[in-house]
């Protein structure tokens, strides 16, 4: 062998083992070489790969294999890169988001006490009131602080590299059950704070420079428990809307504070000029708000909330972005004050061509609801006639006894329904038996006149008009899609059920064929959320005005004054900024009707099964964080979903199956309890 040095040439002799040494320690580094080179090729990874981080600093890529997918039910897209030009960092798009909601920790959660008192204290009087480590699911108790912690870590070991953003729907405390123990305003901002700190821990970028740096993005959004006393707030700016500010100030962009503070609802950027994600205040339209009348008077909260609502959409059409609405409360109509319910369902109609889909929480049973835009007009109108003769009454007869009572009943029975949700489940069986024979069975009412419309000639069909005369006209599919939106309600941590939580796949393929694909540059927001600040200070200034002229009537011009309140109140409906005007045709359907950029594509359904997790650890000697697990429950393009994508028309075909199908039905109850074995006693 010849060793070449800096001057000269020397002859080296090896002996015949260490020649043999030599040729097996080189086979050896070849073969690892091909080996790893082959799993590359065929895991399609980069050899030498390398990922920018939020902040645009090169960290290596934590390699990863399609069996780790398979395990996580995911799909083992590519991540791609984008570049903002208004910072110049670039970012790593997933084509995924998670969404988790109710996570009600209870810091007086005690392992091993009694079931019976809320899991605080007491000596169980049998085994099956025992308090586990983990919760217990339908016991009625909150979240062991343990179970959020556990919940976290996993997320942080399995998802958090690939997701692009958290979409967080509100409820950070345990529910006020406790007499002994009753909560305090301060207990909950602590909590609050506490998890707040986790999501930061969790996500953030690391930067000590920018704490608004994200590695994943995180929306969160107000619950009815994380105020004080639970379901009541009011219009900001309020103690508890600056308190939040606080909480979330590394969540929420600096310039949209005045506008929080008011509202305690943001918009973020996730995909800067391109995707952005609604944090929406849902208890200023929430029924067991006892704050909340209704949405059509301008110094409701509801009615300033729309406002918001209704100028940020506007402005996301105008600079070309999608949206994912999101919120705590569920806005369906046995949540919503019904003024509010039809304003804010016809927005989501009339901005059809960019809102993807709404997230909430709250309910802690995994569903769907389709709510009908063309329905939520005609109703709005017709109630608005009756608002206005309860208006033009009201300033003669000093208001109405039998309206109040039913407000108050109203609100009432909704707080009690709220109330409820922090105890064991009753009567779940019922509410998703009318889901489906109200909700579905709509659909599925008007899918089959779709049906007889596409399969029945022309000449069948006049024929069966003639011997049918109150036979409604058949519904042309494309536009019964299009009345309709989509209400998601996730599952919950807390055991009400099994904890819970759903990974939402997206489309970003145009992204990744498009290497130029960069976010676009616009007029900074600041200018945008000033001027929005401006016009709801108006509008609040524009009430007080209009009261303090109606105050100064005189008696002997009531009849005048009653005219003038008919004028008024024709005037109030054409200059009512909470009512959407119809969707211009110039703009096409969005990602929520037809596939394209954004749409979401499947979603992954996990749950974490404490009954067999407290088997595990009372089994074996492992600690907690080899027992406690996440699996995943179900997809949504296995049965009895089988979409093979998340569109509007998708989902009512959905609905239409359910409620057809009782076996396809059965099983989806059976996940929308999260496997928990829930039935109504």
């Amino acid at each position: 062998m010849v060793v070449v040095g800096k001057s000269r040439v020397h002859n080296v002799n090896m002996s015949g083992p260490q020649k043999k040494s030599l040729i097996a320690i080189l086979s050896t580094c070849v073969l690892v070489f091909l080996v790893f080179i082959i799993d590359a090729r065929f895991q399609s990874i980069a050899v030498f790969p390398k990922f920018l981080n939020r902040s645009g600093d090169d960290r290596p890529l934590q390699l990863f294999n399609e069996e780790e997918f398979t395990r996580l039910g995911l799909t083992p897209n590519e991540p791609v890169t984008i570049k903002d030009v208004r910072t110049g960092k670039e970012r790593i798009l997933h084509g995924r988001f998670l969404h988790i909601t109710d996570i009600h920790p209870d810091p007086y959660y005690v392992e091993g006490s009694s079931i019976d008192a809320v899991c605080h204290t007491g000596k169980p009087s049998k085994k099956k009131d025992i308090a586990p480590k983990f919760g217990k699911a339908m016991s009625g108790c909150d979240s062991p602080v343990v179970l959020m912690e556990e919940t976290l870590r996993w997320v942080k070991e399995n998802l958090r590299d690939k997701i692009d953003f958290v979409i967080w729907t509100g409820d950070n405390v345990r529910h006020d059950n406790d007499r002994k123990d009753p909560r305090t305003e301060a207990q909950i901002f602590d909590m609050n704070n506490i998890v707040a700190d986790k999501m930061t821990e969790l996500f953030s970028a690391g930067n000590e420079e920018d704490p608004r740096d994200f590695d994943v993005s995180v929306i969160p959004s107000l619950g009815n428990n994380d105020v004080f006393p639970h379901n009541m707030f009011a219009l900001g700016p309020t103690l508890q809307t600056r308190e939040y500010y606080r909480i979330w100030k590394n969540f929420i962009p600096q310039q949209q504070q005045r506008t929080f503070d008011r509202s305690a609802s943001y918009l973020a950027e996730v995909i800067p000029g391109k995707l952005a994600v609604l944090s929406i205040n849902t208890l200023y339209m929430f029924k067991a708000n006892p704050l909340v009348d209704n949405c059509n008077s301008r110094k409701e909260p509801g009615y300033q909330l729309l406002l918001w609502f209704g100028s940020v959409l506007e402005e996301l059409r105008s600079r070309g972005m999608k949206v994912w609405l999101s919120g705590h409360v569920p806005p369906i109509a046995k949540n919503f004050d019904q003024s509010c319910y039809d304003k804010f369902t016809l927005w989501t109609h009339e901005y059809r061509d960019i809102i993807i889909g709404g997230l909430y929480g709250h309910m802690n049973i995994d569903h769907f609801i389709p709510t009908d835009g063309k329905k939520a007009r005609k109703s709005l109108f017709k109630n608005l006639e009756q608002y206005s003769r309860v208006q033009e009454e009201g300033a003669t007869d000093n208001g109405n006894d039998e309206n109040d009572l039913n407000r108050i009943s109203d609100h009432a029975m909704a707080a009690s329904e709220a109330h409820i949700m922090g105890a064991k489940p009753s009567n779940k069986e019922a509410y998703m038996g009318t889901v489906r024979d109200t909700h579905y069975r709509k659909v599925w009412n008007k899918l089959e006149r779709v049906d007889v419309e596409d399969v029945e000639g022309d000449e069948m069909k006049k024929d069966k008009r003639k011997k049918d005369r109150k036979k409604k006209k058949p519904i042309n599919k494309e536009e019964l899609i299009e009345r309709y939106s989509i209400v998601n309600i996730g599952g919950s941590v807390i055991p009400t059920f099994n904890p819970a939580f759903r990974i939402w796949e997206y489309n970003i393929s145009a992204i990744a064929n498009d290497s130029g694909f960069v976010a676009e540059e616009y007029k900074p927001w600041d200018e945008f959320f000033e001027s929005l600040d401006k016009v709801m200070e108006d509008s609040l200034l524009e009430d007080s005005l209009s009261e303090n002229e109606m105050s100064s009537s005189n008696n002997h011009l009531e009849i005048n004054s009653r005219k003038a309140e008919k004028r008024k109140n024709k005037k109030n409906k054409k200059d009512d900024k909470t009512i959407p005007i119809e969707m211009p045709d110039k703009y096409k359907l969005g990602p929520a009707y037809v596939p394209q950029l954004f749409t979401p594509t499947r979603f992954v359904q996990f749950y974490a099964d404490l009954e067999k997790i407290d088997q595990a650890l009372h089994n074996s000697l492992a600690e907690s964080k080899d027992v406690f697990k996440y699996e995943v429950e179900y997809t949504s393009d296995e049965k009895p979903y089988s979409m093979d994508s998340l569109t509007v028309g998708n989902y009512l075909d959905l609905a239409g199956r359910l409620y057809e199908d009782k076996d396809a039905w059965e099983q989806y109850v059976e996940w929308s309890f999260a496997s928990s074995g829930y039935k109504d006693d």
